[in-house]
């Protein structure tokens, strides 16, 4: 069988995005003891986030690529403004990949006079694949109006040819990311593309900034015969750009009324999502209805957004009342929750008594939290116990990093097997790959955890179905030092949740749904490659069971 020009298309979006020296063995110089302990000190960097002028300079022109390229990744993690000008001299780096990651670095210290040097890199077409990708992606995270000039006068040039494709879907993504919206001819253009990856992303840039002139395009998209661009369709079909479009609603409504009906599960999800902003009769009965759907992205998307309809809780409080006995889903249950409190706080307060006895602690701190918003007293069971300070992060010695750098680098740059993690649920096993040279901090840590047993018993306190399933935090646990990385945020990636770079404190978060806006802020630590649909079964409340670490 011949491979699609879709797999083609993955598959070489997946190697563009790989350091190559994550993508196995090759001619390459070994690392020798001068070069670990230079990577060693390259990691301390990071990890202390302390800018030292003199030792990156000396890095960044050592004979090893691998240590330049290391040292260009350094710059960027740091995230210190002096940084720009030792990316800037190393613009002259010959090396395909170490420009590529130069543009990466560029990108994370958002560095606006790069624009006319990351547009040229763009633009040019003797520029190496992997460098224009990171260029576009770098555009994305300098949010001022000549990065987005920059990438729409690219996406208006690109020829549509299938070697065009994979950067031209990274600087869709990227301008998506612009808020608020501009002229979106550039991206019109790609949304007859014969490949679905470059159409998803063309409808996503079209959705994100809720822009009233992609409506009518978005329409058109949400009958595409890919369920990956349907779904991301779907989701600007709200009535607010519809109407400030001139459409009919009863059009657009009557769309998603259909697609509730669709094949594909995300897009039957997105869909109601966007079906439940509508107040007509016909669309409020499919919302109603979804409540005793058994699949929990469906009924917990309706149950949250029932607390709007006021006018007709005579018929809405019942069903919900309904939805919240003892035999329904956990999830669903604490979904309720809020729209009862809103709609009939005697309801929720008899639900509330009934989940804070529950065991899950999603659903006991859910139940605390609505009894003191209702003003009822809160039962002495019902509020989990309060969590103590984060303890400091413990110094590293230098040898430390040394022995972390032979642990998990110098393997991954040899080209042996990447490090497995094998998470067990009440919903299945999920396995996933480990990115080892990319976030060896992040990959002690977890090893940590798991070979203690402490990630056990860990449940998964923020479910959004068709985005992201996430840990609550571990009890006791640190926070940690970001490695963003070029792997990127995909469907099925592991990572960790933040409120910005160096604010997290594992639970680690599973994506369902690529995430393009969250580009730059969060680390792939590593990416599902058995269990995906275990993912997507996740629940409020599960529990990770069991983990192991295959070294």
């Amino acid at each position: 069988m011949r491979p699609t020009p879709h797999l083609l298309l993955i598959v070489t979006l997946a190697l563009l995005t790989v350091p190559l020296h994550a993508q196995g063995p090759s001619r390459r110089a070994p690392l020798g003891d001068p070069e670990i302990d230079a990577i060693a000190q390259l990691l301390k960097l990071e990890d202390t986030r302390r800018f030292d002028d003199a030792a990156l300079r000396g890095f960044l022109a050592s004979p090893h690529r691998e240590v330049r390229r290391r040292a260009v990744v350094t710059t960027g993690r740091i995230v210190d403004p002096r940084g720009r000008a030792l990316l800037v001299a190393a613009r002259a780096e010959k090396d395909p990949e170490i420009l590529a990651t130069i543009a990466f670095s560029t990108g994370q210290l958002k560095d606006a006079a790069a624009i006319p040097w990351l547009a040229g890199l763009l633009a040019a077409p003797a520029t190496p694949p992997a460098a224009a990708f990171e260029a576009a992606r770098a555009l994305g995270k300098i949010r001022v109006p000549d990065s987005r000039a920059a990438l729409a006068t690219y996406l208006s040039d690109a020829p549509a040819t299938p070697a065009a494709a994979l950067v031209v879907g990274e600087a869709l993504l990227s301008l998506g990311r612009f808020a608020p919206p501009g002229d979106i001819a550039p991206i019109v253009k790609w949304i007859t593309s014969p490949s679905a990856e470059v159409r998803w992303r063309a409808a996503w840039a079209l959705f994100r900034p809720r822009d009233p002139a992609a409506v009518p395009h978005l329409l058109r998209l949400a009958s595409d015969r890919s369920p990956e661009v349907r779904f991301w369709a779907v989701r600007g079909l709200l009535p607010g750009p519809v109407d400030a479009a001139g459409l009919d609603a009863k059009t657009a409504a009557a769309r998603l009324r259909d697609a509730v009906k669709d094949p594909d599960r995300r897009v039957r999800t997105e869909a109601l999502r966007a079906l439940a902003q509508y107040d007509d009769d016909a669309s409020f009965e499919v919302v109603l209805a979804a409540l005793d759907s058994p699949d929990t992205w469906l009924s917990v998307s309706a149950a949250e957004s029932l607390g709007r309809f006021a006018m007709r809780k005579d018929v809405v409080v019942p069903k919900l009342v309904a939805a919240s006995a003892a035999s329904r889903p956990t999830a669903l249950r604490i979904a309720v929750l809020a729209p009862l409190a809103a709609l009939s706080p005697e309801a929720a307060t008899t639900l509330a008594r009934s989940l804070s006895e529950n065991d899950s602690a999603v659903a006991k701190a859910t139940a605390a939290q609505a009894l003191a918003r209702l003003g009822g007293p809160r039962p002495a069971a019902g509020a989990p116990p309060a969590r103590p300070p984060r303890p400091a992060p413990v110094p590293r010695a230098d040898a430390e990093y040394r022995e972390i750098v032979k642990r998990w680098i110098v393997p991954e740059y040899e080209g042996k097997a990447r490090p497995r993690v094998t998470l067990e649920t009440p919903r299945g096993a999920i396995e996933i790959e480990l990115h080892a040279g990319d976030a060896p901090l992040g990959l002690e840590h977890l090893v940590r955890v798991v070979e203690s047993k402490e990630i056990a018993g860990t449940e998964f306190g923020r479910v959004v179905p068709n985005f992201v399933a996430q840990q609550r935090a571990i009890l006791n646990d640190v926070v940690l030092r970001d490695e963003v990385n070029r792997r990127g945020l995909l469907r099925g990636t592991l990572s960790w949740a933040s409120a910005g770079l160096d604010t997290g404190r594992p639970g680690y978060t599973l994506g369902n749904t690529p995430q393009p806006h969250n580009e730059g802020d969060f680390t792939a630590l590593g990416h599902v490659v058995r269990g995906m649909d275990a993912v997507d079964r996740i629940e409020l409340g599960d529990k990770i069971t069991g983990a192991r670490i295959r070294r």
